[in-house]
């Protein structure tokens, strides 16, 4: 009996352990942890994408770069995957793999799958990347990921077994997290091949609002290198002259200041000599004690002229230096003063000139005009004239023929006159206002020289 109860108690025993490990298992597959995902996309280059993490109310995970360069099988959508590692507040650091969906259709439609190392993908939540941030739009879901077992991911569609993970991990500068938007998601096309021409449509608008950014940065920074560049060679000018400049108030300053130095050493020297020949003498003609204090006296004063004399050197050295430069700087000043008031003479005389010319021209034109006028007139009684002449004179035809040529000839010489002196006096106009105004400039040429 005893026997059979052992038998017994075993068997359940061995009933009851499975149970037990199944139950254990169970608990452990059940376990799970909300993460929030936030996806950022650059304004300026929308094929760029950013993901941070976090868990509860903690701090936002270092962004990861993630690229969306992944076609599903159906076609529907891209993807791309990121690791991160998010602090969880109770069993410390998660590391979670993050894959983030687009419909290839509709751009703007996201979804979001998380799972902890091996373990089983969680749902496709959707994403909406409605707020914006600077240079950013982005978008934030809640998503429980399951810890730590194990089933193949599926996509938005379904259509995905087995993740091919492209992962990317850098460190680019974390935006500012801003307040949360809700996720909203928009319809799917309805047919394969709508879905593929909206693809493509949206491809190709991608791909060409990216090569004008692209160029609109390669431009600017032609532009500003270009600007930088011209920025560095007028300053680099300005240094180099500026350089030369004080080289050379400093080597006429040091010459002067040399020679002034060399002539108060020879007088030094010369005092010394003096000093010491007076020094010797009275030496010969007292005491050895008496002597030796007169030479101390002699050159502590050698010393003394000798310190006066560096000072006012070097005095005199600084305001050489400073006369020197204000009148280099009173004779630019004066220079540039010189060349704006030769330029503005010079453009008033090329003005006047002009304006006289000008006059001298409308002058000689009606000139010629009123004579052209005049000539009418005297044609008009010139024929007048023959008219009466021919009803009147019948025999003196030849004569008055004879006439009116030679009026005719001299009318014509005298308005080729006037042209001729007409243009004369233009061009010798044209001619000294032009004069006058290379003149005018090799002056002003001159004066700057």
């Amino acid at each position: 009996m005893k026997k059979n109860v052992g038998k017994w108690l075993i068997a359940a025993l061995f009933a009851v352990l499975p149970l037990a490990v199944i139950g254990g298992v169970l608990a452990q597959q059940q376990r799970s942890a909300t993460v929030e995902v936030r996806v950022w996309q650059s304004v300026a280059s929308p094929d760029q994408y950013y993901v941070s993490i976090r868990s509860g109310d903690g701090a936002w995970s270092d962004a990861a770069s993630l690229s969306l360069a992944t076609l599903s099988e159906s076609g529907e959508h891209r993807y791309g995957d990121v690791a991160a590692t998010v602090a969880m507040p109770e069993s410390g650091a998660l590391a979670v793999e993050v894959r983030v969906w687009q419909s290839v259709a509709s751009p703007d439609q996201y979804y979001v799958n998380v799972r902890s190392g091996a373990g089983a993908w969680s749902g496709a939540a959707p994403l909406s990347l409605g707020a914006t941030s600077g240079e950013h739009r982005y978008g934030d879901v809640a998503v429980t990921v399951a810890i730590p077992e194990a089933s193949a991911p599926g996509g938005p569609g379904g259509d995905e077994t087995t993740p091919a993970r492209t992962i990317v991990i850098e460190q680019p500068s974390t935006p500012t997290a801003e307040p949360e938007p809700e996720p909203a998601a928009t319809p799917a096309p309805t047919s394969k091949a709508e879905r593929r021409a909206a693809a493509a449509k949206a491809l190709a608008e991608r791909q060409a609002a990216a090569a004008v950014a692209r160029e609109k940065r390669q431009a600017a920074g032609a532009e500003a290198l270009a600007e930088r560049q011209a920025a560095e060679a007028a300053a680099k000018a300005e240094r180099q002259a500026a350089a030369a400049a004080a080289k050379a108030e400093r080597q006429a300053a040091a010459a002067v200041a040399k020679e002034k130095r060399q002539a108060a050493g020879a007088e030094a020297i010369a005092e010394r000599q003096a000093a010491q020949v007076e020094a010797k003498e009275e030496r010969q003609g007292a005491a050895a004690a008496a002597a030796l204090a007169q030479h101390h006296g002699a050159v502590a004063e050698a010393k003394e002229k000798r310190q006066a004399v560096e000072a006012e050197a070097l005095a005199e050295r600084q305001a050489a230096v400073a006369a020197a430069k204000a009148e280099r700087q009173a004779a630019v000043a004066a220079a540039k003063a010189e060349q704006q008031a030769a330029a503005a003479e010079a453009k008033e005389k090329l003005q006047a000139a002009k304006a006289e010319a000008k006059a001298e021209f409308q002058a000689a034109k009606a000139a010629a005009k009123a004579a052209a006028k005049a000539e009418q007139q005297v044609k008009a009684e010139r024929q007048a004239a023959v008219a009466a002449a021919k009803v009147k004179r019948q025999a003196a035809v030849a004569a008055a023929k004879a006439e009116q040529q030679a009026a005719k000839a001299a009318a014509k010489a005298e308005q080729q006159a006037a042209k001729a002196a007409a243009k004369a006096e233009f061009q010798a106009a044209k001619a000294a206002a032009k004069a006058e105004q290379q003149a005018a400039k090799a002056a002003a040429k001159a004066e700057q020289q």
